[in-house]
């Protein structure tokens, strides 16, 4: 299955042990920890460097006006691709006469995004009554083909291959021998690298406004 942060070389590097498709933990088994902890970090960052969609972000209308832009709309994510309705990408509003969401995706008259701030405007709202849960919005952010970040930073890298390191060591109940020095050197390595996690996920975590 395929990774994104690391590789199963990298985690090998790491603790200077061969993995392979024979060894415990094998090749398959160290992939399936890398993938759940990029979820872990994800979800703990508030961001990714892989793609990921959204489905159905709910947002009132707030009674602000952009001039020359319209009404603002502050999505979830920042470095948003670009939409596409091929991809499932939707802007929909909600219809109360009528009891429906219509998707406005294919008229750009009325809208505007910044994707690398996540920022969408809306056109011809200003006066508009409803605005309670007016607004649903389907996109995509991250990975490849995106606004904004590039490449996987290296601190992400390291991250997410302490963290992958630290559950094979707690979860293999029969390893093969890590030439680690002895238990005790194996506990202080592991708080250090807890320590690690926490401070990048400190620094890159995303902030949230809550309205």
């Amino acid at each position: 299955m395929a990774t994104t942060y690391c590789s199963v070389a990298d985690i090998s590097d790491f603790i200077r042990v061969p993995i392979t498709a024979t060894t415990t933990p094998n090749i398959t088994q160290v992939e399936k920890l890398i993938n759940r902890k990029e979820a872990e970090l994800d979800r703990r960052m508030g961001h990714a460097w892989r793609s990921k969609k959204i489905t159905r972000e709910v947002h009132d209308l707030p009674l602000l006006y952009t001039y020359g832009w319209g009404t603002p709309i502050f999505l979830q994510h920042r470095n948003i691709y670009e939409f596409d309705a091929g991809e499932g990408d939707k802007i929909e509003i909600w219809q109360g006469s009528s009891a429906e969401w219509e998707n406005i995706l294919s008229n750009s008259q009325w809208y505007d995004i910044e994707y690398e701030y996540g920022r969408l405007f809306l056109r011809g709202f200003i006066f508009s009554i409803l605005r309670k849960n007016r607004c649903r919005v389907t996109y995509r952010y991250g990975g490849e083909n995106f606004a904004g970040d590039t490449e996987i930073p290296e601190d992400i890298k390291d991250c997410v291959i302490k963290m992958t390191t630290i559950e094979i060591l707690n979860t293999s109940l029969r390893m093969d021998v890590l030439p680690t020095g002895g238990a005790a050197n194996i506990s202080e390595s592991k708080r250090k690298w807890a320590e690690d996690i926490e401070k990048c996920i400190d620094n890159r975590r995303e902030l949230f406004v809550i309205p």
